[in-house]
Formats: C-alpha cells, structure tokens, sequence
C-alpha cells in the first residue's frame, strides 16, 4: 500500500486532473481502473490483476474542501 499512497501523491495533480471526481484503483504505479462505483472499479482492478491489492481512491472535485482532524 506504500508504494501506492506515494505514486498517488507523486502524481496528483495529473491524476486529480484526470479523474476528478472518480473513483480510482491503484496497483503499484499505476491507475488501473476508475469509474463511479467504487465496488465496479474494485472488480475491475481485481480482474486485471488477480494476484494483487488495489488500493481504491476517491479524486474529489476542484472545489471539494477536505479537512481532517488530528
């Protein structure tokens, strides 16, 4: 899941450009699925990669606010 979270951040602003307000699927470094429903892009990853875990996202629109406490 590392390898993942830091192609994620590596490449977000081509991603959130991309699939802004999609769900996507992550195998090492690499998009390998994304739509609106989560539970398809899931399948679709798993179908493309069998023997791998992807990691699920959610790009959020431009004008999404995202806060976190902590």
């Amino acid at each position: 899941m590392k390898d993942e979270l830091t192609f994620y951040v590596a490449e977000a602003d081509e991603i959130n450009k991309k699939y802004s307000g999609k769900h996507i699927a992550i195998v090492d470094d690499q998009v390998v699925a994304s739509g609106d429903d989560p539970k398809v892009v899931w399948e679709q990853a798993k179908k493309k990669y069998p023997r791998k875990r992807p990691v699920l996202a959610f790009v959020p629109k431009e004008d999404t606010l995202v806060l976190t406490v902590g």
